[in-house]
């Protein structure tokens, strides 16, 4: 599957969801970094996640400061992402496509990979438990 990213000058969910419509491939699908259709184009997550949701193959899971001026990485749980709602519209959806960290410019892998795992997993985790 080839994955168009919300991203730069596509960060509009809606922009991105009438290209999808008007190429109507099940080859191609959405990459969505949650962080640009936030912190870019200003829809809320459940906003992005309920018009990208027929194309979602691939998600960038990360946190940070919603700055409009940059992306500013932070540890998941230590920004201003709503990473547990994420995880929660993925889980209820029945999501079984990718999800990726992506970290541009940061730490060192081997101190923030183990790190952004551990949590993203105590996330659905604690998802998980309050069903």
């Amino acid at each position: 599957t080839l994955c168009f990213e919300t991203h730069d000058d596509w960060t509009d969910p809606q922009h991105v969801a009438a290209i999808m419509r008007a190429v109507d491939q099940s080859a191609i699908g959405v990459n969505w970094d949650y962080q640009h259709t936030t912190r870019v184009a200003g829809a809320t997550v459940d906003e992005a996640f309920a018009t990208l949701q027929p194309w979602l193959r691939h998600v960038h899971f990360h946190d940070g400061e919603n700055r409009a001026d940059k992306p500013v990485f932070l540890p998941v749980g230590q920004g201003d992402y709503d990473n547990r709602r994420v995880v929660e519209l993925l889980l209820g959806a029945g999501y079984d496509g990718y999800i990726s960290g992506e970290w541009i410019d940061w730490e060192p892998y081997e101190v923030h990979l183990p790190r952004e795992l551990a949590a993203m997993r105590q996330l659905e985790r604690g998802v998980l438990e309050a069903r």
